[in-house]
């Protein structure tokens, strides 16, 4: 009875595990099942938070063929371990990857061991290479830390990048187009352009426009001065008819005679 427990026990981990199919995308972490997978097209690992445990799961290529073993890309803390990569252009090619752990993994008689590509902050210890013409190659990569078991790392790669052992390397660093999250704006201008102050204790004086003061000015209403009407005689209506007669009669008569003074 105690020797069927303990293989029941023993045989849990052997059932979690996963086959491997040609072209898989892993989006979630898994374990595969210790065995040869013959992945002529590779597979591809994307996404955060994951782990890819090969569990000493050998990955077969063909040399002159298969381009990538395990594709790593647009990733974020990610896993990859304990995988044989054999006989690929690439083994490993992690592309956009960021904060990842690379461990535990052999990449044989491929021709280039690991390629990075606009990859940043990640740890590559523990792996152990036999490539035909690179151990590792990057383009775009900094701040990563690169350690293998049985060879040590000397080419420009190290120059951006910690070969051979661990250091904590400062990322914020202008000019790079990658912000990392231990950075700000304060200490790396890829992190975007330093917040200005603003003092909310004083009112901003608002100025009006030019335009605005025109448009006031003419909407003034202006006061017109009133001009009385002109002054008109009154005739009065109210004198007798007889009386009207003796006044034209004598205007006739002032008028007759300066008209004779003056022909004189």
């Amino acid at each position: 009875m105690k020797f069927l427990l303990l293989f029941i026990l023993l045989s849990i981990p052997a059932l979690a595990c996963e086959d491997l199919i040609d072209g898989s995308v892993i989006t979630s972490s898994v374990q595969l099942c210790s065995d040869t997978y013959d992945v002529l097209s590779g597979v591809t690992v994307t996404g955060e938070n994951i782990v890819f445990d090969c569990g000493t799961a050998v990955l077969r290529g063909v040399l002159g063929e298969s381009e990538i073993g395990v594709r790593v890309e647009n990733a974020r803390n990610v896993t990859v371990r304990k995988c044989n990569i054999v006989t690929f252009n690439q083994g490993l090619y992690l592309k956009n990857v960021t904060h990842s752990l690379i461990r535990d993994n052999a990449l044989l008689k491929n021709r280039i061991g690991i390629r990075l590509l606009d990859s940043f902050e990640n740890i590559l210890e523990k792996n152990a290479d036999k490539s035909h013409q690179f151990a590792v190659s990057a383009i775009n990569s900094k701040f990563n830390v690169v350690m293998l078991d049985n060879k040590n790392i000397e080419r420009g790669f190290c120059e951006e990048n910690s070969c051979n052992k661990f250091a904590d390397i400062n990322p914020c660093e202008s000019g790079d187009f990658y912000c990392s999250p231990r950075c700000s704006a304060q200490n790396d201008a890829d992190c975007g352009p330093v917040p200005v102050p603003v003092r909310l204790d004083e009112p901003e004086l608002v100025r009006p426009s030019p335009i605005a003061a025109v448009t006031i000015e003419h909407n003034e209403s202006v006061p017109v001065q009133e001009v009385p009407p002109p002054l008109v005689p009154e005739i009065r209506s109210d004198l007798p008819w007889l009386g009207e007669l003796v006044i034209y009669a004598l205007l006739y008569g002032i008028a007759f005679v300066g008209l004779w003074v003056w022909r004189r």
